[in-house]
């Protein structure tokens, strides 16, 4: 990732990786996740002390496991890096996309909520929600930063940079875009049920990132516009 603004190389270089490979990579980092989370469950589920340490832990492994096994496609199967196969890299002048992302979520309110009365449910429900009201301190810190920076980058770069590019080599690109969005809100629902509420904002969220990260060629404003996504959740836990 460059802040300056450089533009990644391009290559004429072939590549071989694909839709597959995303999903090896999504089922990897679970696998790593639920490793490096094992240490903080007790009996058949994690305390709720523990539960902040335990998601940051999560995601941190996630996000790195993604990167590693990405890294080793890109090698083996594609361009050789990151930046050139999948658009992983930020340009400091995309950082305004957070606040795009903050309205988007915001915006998304006016989806959520219908839902929300039409089923007497609370958007407590999603675990992430949850997790922040129990946090506090330190713990605290690493969950927003969690949310904020690592989640992001590992999403954006399994969704956008690598299934959204897989596609677009097979399908038109608003094909791809669709087909990208809906997998990241169903995946969400499958980890976390009570996430259910929210899949018109997450196929919203997809649409848009998507679009951007289709346009660039880069996952720069992708993973800025997901960081204000996700900011909502974090000031909700500040404002309640």
């Amino acid at each position: 990732m460059d802040g300056a603004g450089a533009t990644p190389a391009t290559s004429a270089s072939p590549v071989r990786w694909g839709v597959s490979d995303a999903a090896i990579a999504w089922i990897v980092s679970l696998a790593a996740a639920a490793f490096a989370s094992a240490p903080f469950v007790e009996g058949d589920h994690i305390p709720r002390a523990d539960e902040p340490v335990a998601t940051f832990v999560a995601l941190v492994f996630q996000t790195g496991a993604a990167i590693a096994v990405l890294a080793l496609v890109a090698r083996s199967k594609g361009r050789g890096s990151l930046t050139t196969d999948f658009g992983l890299w930020l340009r400091l002048r995309d950082v305004q996309w957070i606040v795009v992302g903050l309205a988007l979520a915001a915006a998304a309110g006016g989806f959520t909520t219908p839902i929300l009365d039409a089923g007497d449910i609370s958007d407590k429900s999603q675990n992430v929600r949850r997790i922040f009201d129990n946090a506090g301190g330190v713990e605290l810190g690493l969950l927003v930063f969690a949310v904020l920076v690592i989640g992001p980058i590992g999403e954006e770069l399994l969704f956008r940079g690598t299934l959204l590019r897989s596609l677009q080599r097979r399908v038109p690109m608003a094909a791809a875009v669709f087909a990208s969005a809906l997998v990241f809100a169903l995946v969400h629902v499958m980890l976390d049920i009570g996430t259910g509420f929210a899949v018109p904002a997450l196929v919203l969220l997809g649409l848009v990132s998507g679009w951007r990260a289709a346009a660039t060629g880069s996952l720069s404003q992708s993973i800025y516009l997901h960081t204000g996504f996700n900011l909502l959740v974090v000031l909700g836990r500040f404002l309640d």
